[in-house]
This record gives C-alpha cells, structure tokens and sequence, in this order.
C-alpha cells in the first residue's frame, strides 16, 4: 500500500478507483471470451459486455459510483458507531454470542442425529410467510435442512445484536438494521445455485441451460438499463397500455406541457352535478388507477354515477428542467380544476390524490386558502399521501444532505431525476420479494417471470424534473417544512391549518413508502372534518383494492378522527371491517356530490377532443 492509499483511510473510497476495477475486469472478460473464438470452440452462447457502460443519457458506473458514495460513507459511519458501542458493552456481544453458539451446538446435536437415523426437532423454523424456502427439499433433505438453519440462525444473531445496541443517533440503528436486512437477504442460501434445491437439480436435470438461459435475461436487463440494478419483474410484451392497461373509455379533451386531462365516458343515465378531479402520482404513470376492469378506480368511479377526470402528467425531459411544486399547482391542479369546472358548469371540484400527487393536492388546498380562485375544491380525498416527512420509514435512511448533494450533481448533467434509480432504491425497501426472488427464478432458474400488471405498472416509472425534485427532497423529506408552516409556493406562505375541507384519508398496513403512522400524524395538521381508513396490504395492493371480497382483505375504519389522539389510540377504536373500503368511500362522496343530473346537464362547455384516451403522455418512455 502506498503512503497515499495510507492517507485516505478506511472509511474513504476512491470510486474512480473502482471504476478502474470495473472497467479493467470488462476487458479481461471479454479477451477470455474472444480467446474462446479463436480457438474455434462451438457457438459462443456469452457475448461481451461493451467497455463503456453509458445510457442514452450518460449515465456510467462512476456517475452510480458518485451517486451511491454518501449512502456507503453513512453506513460506513453507522458501523462505526455499532462498534464502539459494542466495545463499550461487550456483555451485549458475549450474551448474544452465547445464545448463537448455543444454538449452533443444538444443531450439529441435530444434524447427527437425523444422519443417524434418529428424530429429533429442528432448532428453529422459518417463518410461514418466506417463500424462499417453500421447496419440501429444505424440510426433507438434511443437507438443505442444516443449511437454512445455520443461515436462519446467524441472521438472527445479527438482528438481536443490533437490537439490543443503544445508539446515541436513533437513525444509526435504523441504517444499520435496513443495511443487515440487504446483507441477510443476499447472503440467503437461496440465492446461490449449489444450495438451492430446486435450482441445483433444474442444473443438473438440463445440463446448465437454465443457467445460459439466465445469462442473456441478465444481458437484457444490463443492457435496458447499464448501472441501474434493473430487474425484470413482469414478463416483457404482455402489457400494452391502451389495449390491456388503460381501457376505460374516454377523451383527451386539454393538454398543456405538463399533462394531458382525460374524462372519461358516461356509462349511467344520471351522474352527480360535482365533478371527479383525479390527481395521481407522478413519478409512476397514472394507469395503476386503471390497471384492468376488476382493479380500475376509474371505470368503478364512472360506474357509479361520478362525472371523473384524470390528470395523466407527462413524463419531463431535460426542457422541463426548472419546473418546481408552484408550476405542478399552479399550471397542473389549478389549470385541471379550472377546466374540469367550465366543462361541466360547476364552481367547485371534489379532488382524489394518490402518494406525492396527494403531497400536492395539500399545497395546492393550502394555496387556495391565499390566492383568490374562481373555482373551489369540495372534497379531498387522500391514498397512502405523507404531508408529515418527520418518520418516512426507511425511505428516510437514504435522505441526507450529502446524499441529496449527489443527487442534485447529477441532475444538473441531465435536467432531471431517472426514476429508474428511484425504483430500485424502492425495490430495495422489500429486497427478498422485489429483487432477490427474480435474481434465483430469472438468472438461476432461467425462467421468465410471470405477466402481473402492478409489477409491469412498478417498472415503467417516469422522470422528475431537477428543481421540483430537489424542493421535495429538500424542503419535504430533509427538512419538513410544510407542517412547520415555513415551506413557500412563489411568495404564498403554506399554512395547512387553514385548510378546512372535508377529507377522506386512506393509509395501509404495510405501507414501505408512505408509512401510515406518518399519514395519520398529518391528518393533525389540517382544521378539516377527517374520515380515516387504515387497509390492510402494502401501498399499491391496499389502494387499488377491488370490490371482490377475497378471504384476507380488510380495513379500519373511523367516521371521525380526533386531534391528538395516537395511532395506537385511534386503532384501539376503530371498526374492523372485512372487504374493500372502496363503498365506504363512494358512500362519502355520494353525500359530497351534489343532485343527479343527466350527463347532457353536465356538458356547459364543449372542449375539443384531442384523441382518445389513454392519450399520449401516458405512452411517452
């Protein structure tokens, strides 16, 4: 080691340097492949990786390298401070250590028994939720058997051991607990094809095809998108939007550069006079509101009797740039509001918000409250939307100033965020069922993963523009400024308490971005009449619900919600209630929607139709 690698320390990682590696590694590689084509050997069934690994918009291992360097300086931190106060109580190590060495001399007793031919019991069990252990060879052949175990029990040994730690910096342990979750969930014997079952004997069973097959899923998906940890989770060509995604029948009838507005058609003979203002998230495309027709929010809107709009916001390039939260409002909701009002003749709006577009529908209520606006909103209606960024969950553990800093370096180079980088980090929130299933049934099985919309739906993500991506990241989740009352649209101070609307919130149990206890601490900030629902599932499958009644499917329900009451104070309370929450919300809006009128009532102005929907925005990659 030189005097100067000496210098840098540790803890401080030249990712040039690695880049190096990395690129130096891709030209070894590929001169053994070639060396295998002059040498004549067969078909070549392993093309080489090009050198310069770029995107479409330069996007190269030095820019992911940049990009990821303050999550690992953080961690690299975290452990630190994990040590020290390890050394400082080491009874924490030696009794934890005590409890794992135990266990271990348990199952050796275990394994020679079983190999002995006698019974015995295992040590310990997995879980009856993990799938990654669902083949009867991990229950029946011992060799497996030993194997899941030993690994089952040393992750834990490692999760009671950070446990168990008190850190000084509360967020230290939660870095460290999610960064342990990525480690324990790469290093399950799963994910490797001599110890897993079923992918051993598929190797042997078709003489490592399924592993050649594997290969090239794994070039697809390095060369769709170089650097990015993509994954592909839906089986590719199944899904077209407009064809099996998107059908609900309607018009573009108003675009602007940021989105296009869809109404959709009249299916009833009556509708209510108040219109339906539909705001879903941007950084996905709209059509997880219109996935198919058993799931689609928006043909059950229509059906029942709801004259609804869409905001399909479109996908921002490098012109889009200097867009911020006050042209998303200004420009987005209000300019949607304003035409969705001259359409039908009605002074007022009932708005549905989905995630950050429910993060704007709050600002855009607040700002209401400021400027003067010909047209009002009725109702707010909130799925799985934080206003309140003090705990975002683990999202939180990637927000840093010097996280934020490289994000922002990077934008500057493009004009706006890839939401592919953002999909993985989201991925990685739920590794084993998001990232590590689809590496052993797609790179080690070689299979294709099956066609499933929601998945399809998670991978097709959109940019965001540089300066609104930064005032999220910023002024939301670093700082929190908007339920402090210090967050600005222009020069419009953002007051939430001013807002009085009746709202209807909804949150979920598994909720891994907008986590419900952070939802339902928001609903404090507002002076509003709030009914709350607490659904069962995680952030897309409790929203997008149904109306089937599947075994499982459930939701908590209060009329009312009560300031300064906790989340476990309000659960306590609530009413459980089996089936979707879907009519209890329709029964809400029913009453906040004004008289019946025929559909031909609702038409004071004639916009033009500009094509059907789903429109094109929603198409553009």
């Amino acid at each position: 080691m030189t005097k100067k690698d000496k210098e840098k320390g540790p803890d401080k990682i030249n990712f040039e340097d690695l880049s190096t590696v990395f690129e130096n590694n891709l030209k070894i590689y590929n001169q053994y492949v070639e060396s295998f084509k002059n040498l004549g050997v067969g078909q070549n069934n392993f093309p080489t990786f090009p050198v310069n690994n770029q995107t479409s918009n330069n996007f190269t291992i030095n820019d992911l390298s940049n990009l990821i360097a303050p999550t690992v300086t953080k961690m690299m931190e975290s452990f630190k401070n994990f040590q020290t106060e390890i050394q400082q109580h080491p009874n924490i190590y030696f009794d934890n250590l005590n409890k794992w060495v135990s266990q271990i001399a348990n199952l050796n007793f275990y394994f020679v028994t079983r190999a002995s031919g006698g019974m015995a019991n295992p040590v310990i069990f997995e879980e009856k939720t993990d799938k990654r252990f669902s083949n009867e060879e991990w229950k029946t052949n011992l060799f497996f058997d030993f194997i899941k175990q030993f690994y089952l029990i040393s992750a834990n040994f490692m999760n009671n051991l950070i446990e168990n730690v008190e850190f000084k910096n509360p967020k230290d342990k939660r870095i460290m607990q999610f960064y342990l979750k990525q480690l324990n969930s790469a290093l399950s014997p799963s994910n490797f094809a001599f110890t897993n079952p079923e992918v051993l004997k598929k190797t042997v069973d078709e003489k490592g095809n399924n592993l050649a097959k594997g290969y090239e899923n794994y070039k697809k998906d390095f060369e769709k998108h170089p650097n990015k940890l993509f994954i592909q989770q839906s089986k590719a060509g199944e899904f077209e939007i407009g064809r099996n995604l998107a059908t609900t029948k309607g018009k573009v009838i108003f675009k602007n550069n940021l989105f296009e507005l869809i109404q959709y058609d009249c299916t009833t003979d009556q509708q209510y006079a108040k219109p339906m203002l539909v705001i879903p998230p941007f950084i996905n495309k709209y059509y997880i509101m219109d996935l198919n027709e058993k799931k689609s929010m928006m043909k059950y809107l229509v059906d029942k009797k709801f004259n609804t709009f869409l905001i399909s916001w479109k996908n921002p390039d490098a012109s889009s740039r200097n867009f911020s939260f006050k042209e998303y409002i200004e420009d987005g909701v209000l300019e949607a509001l304003r035409v969705v009002c001259e359409k039908t003749g009605s002074n007022a709006a009932n708005i549905a918000s989905y995630c950050v577009g429910g993060t704007l529908a709050s600002l855009a209520l607040a700002y209401l409250k400021v400027v003067s606006n010909k047209y009002k909103i009725s109702t707010a209606t909130y799925f799985a939307s934080l206003i309140d960024f003090e705990d975002p969950g683990e999202l939180g553990i990637f927000i840093t100033e010097e996280q934020i800093t490289s994000i922002e370096q990077q934008m500057k180079k493009t004009g706006y965020f890839d939401g592919k980088d953002m999909a993985a980090a989201f991925n990685f929130l739920r590794p084993g069922d998001l990232y590590w299933n689809y590496v052993v049934n797609n790179y080690l099985l070689g299979n294709e993963p099956t066609a499933f919309d929601m998945l399809h739906w998670n991978s097709d993500s959109t940019r965001l523009p540089e300066k609104m991506h930064s005032e999220y990241l910023r002024c939301m989740y670093l700082n929190n400024l908007v339920v402090k009352n210090k967050y600005k649209i222009g020069d419009v101070e953002i007051d939430l308490s001013k807002i009085d609307t009746p709202i209807f919130s909804v949150a979920t149990t598994e909720d891994h971005i907008a986590p419900w206890r952070s939802v339902y601490q928001g609903l404090n900030a507002y002076n509003s009449h709030v009914n709350f629902v607490l659904a069962n599932s995680g952030h897309i499958a409790g929203i997008i619900q149904g109306t089937e009644n599947k075994p499982g499917k459930l939701h908590f329900y209060t009329k009312k919600f009560e300031k300064g009451k906790t989340q476990d104070e309000w659960f306590n309370s609530a009413k459980k209630v089996d089936g979707s929450w879907w009519p209890i919300w329709i029964s809400w809006l029913a009453v906040n929607s004004g008289e019946f009128k025929k559909p031909s009532e609702l038409n004071a102005k004639n916009f033009e139709v500009l094509y059907e929907a789903p429109g094109q925005y929603v198409k553009q990659s």
